[in-house]
């Protein structure tokens, strides 16, 4: 399946994977001609998050692309500036296994877009609503997992400023990943 891109669609999960347009207001299927997005995984302030596939690929991995919608035209700049700073803060800060990789930043159909690495797993916010509070071992050992994370992160002369259980993913063999890198300074 592929999902629209366009926020205003009516219908945007009515496509096909073969779609190249979208049957219900003909905007593209593919970012770039490479990234196609299978469902929306998330929605906040700045836009939508969803869940893709990297058909660039030979093993067309699973990948996230993060849309960004502004309200009104005095966010239009403001915005812009957020996603280019994500976006080299990520390049900024290179390959670690606990951050995700950024694969592009692009523009297509008026719209601004980031596409980054897929982290399979859970945040923290759903693993507290599921299990309840963290004993003290558990926090305890949480700080371990992430501190040498954020002193990699403060080395890189980055600050994330946006810590919290939703932006931090639990893999499923436990190691715990930091997202969300848009307020970063």
């Amino acid at each position: 399946m592929n999902h629209c891109f366009n926020p205003d669609c009516s219908n945007p999960s009515q496509n096909e994977i073969h779609d190249q347009f979208c049957k219900a207001c003909r905007t593209r299927l593919r970012l770039q001609d490479r990234y196609r997005a299978i469902k929306p995984i998330g929605r906040g302030g700045f836009g939508i998050t969803y869940l893709a596939i990297d058909e660039g690929k030979p093993s067309q991995p699973q990948c996230v692309i993060k849309q960004f919608n502004f309200q009104g035209p005095g966010n239009v700049a403001k915005a812009i500036k957020l996603i280019q700073q994500e976006a080299v803060r990520l390049e900024q800060l290179g390959h670690h296994d606990q951050i995700p990789t950024l694969y592009t930043r692009c523009e297509q159909d008026g719209r601004h877009y980031i596409v980054q690495e897929y982290i399979e797993g859970q945040n923290l916010a759903q693993e507290l609503k599921q299990r309840g509070s963290f004993s003290e071992s558990q926090v305890r050992q949480l700080l371990l997992d992430l501190l040498p994370l954020l002193r990699f992160i403060h080395q890189g002369q980055v600050i994330h400023r946006d810590i919290k259980p939703e932006n931090i993913i639990r893999k499923p063999g436990g190691q715990l990943v930091l997202v969300d890198f848009g307020a970063a300074k």
